[in-house]
């Protein structure tokens, strides 16, 4: 399975329009159950796929699923970071 490094500079090009399609994805839904999940047009997360598929170098949607599963904490770490936030203590219900 080839796959291209992303490095953290590259991951404002995961908007959260993508990351949604990568999360249902991820959770091993078919492209057209993706779409009726987020309310959206199949041809968009087609559209989502392909863009998915040249920038990560996959080819299929399985492939695309498995990876998500791996990075989506170092996306969200890198999302804390643009807005100055420290990840350490999300997700624990503290303030």
């Amino acid at each position: 399975m080839a796959m291209q490094g992303i490095e953290s500079q590259d991951w404002a090009w995961f908007t959260f329009s993508r990351v949604r399609v990568l999360r249902e994805l991820a959770d091993g839904r078919s492209e057209r159950d993706a779409a009726e999940r987020r309310g959206i047009a199949y041809s968009s997360v087609r559209s989502v796929v392909e863009e998915l598929k040249n920038k990560t170098g996959l080819h299929s949607v399985r492939e695309i699923g498995r990876w998500w599963r791996g990075q989506a904490g170092e996306w969200l770490a890198w999302c804390a970071e643009q807005a100055g936030e420290e990840q350490k203590g999300y997700g624990t219900g503290g303030d």
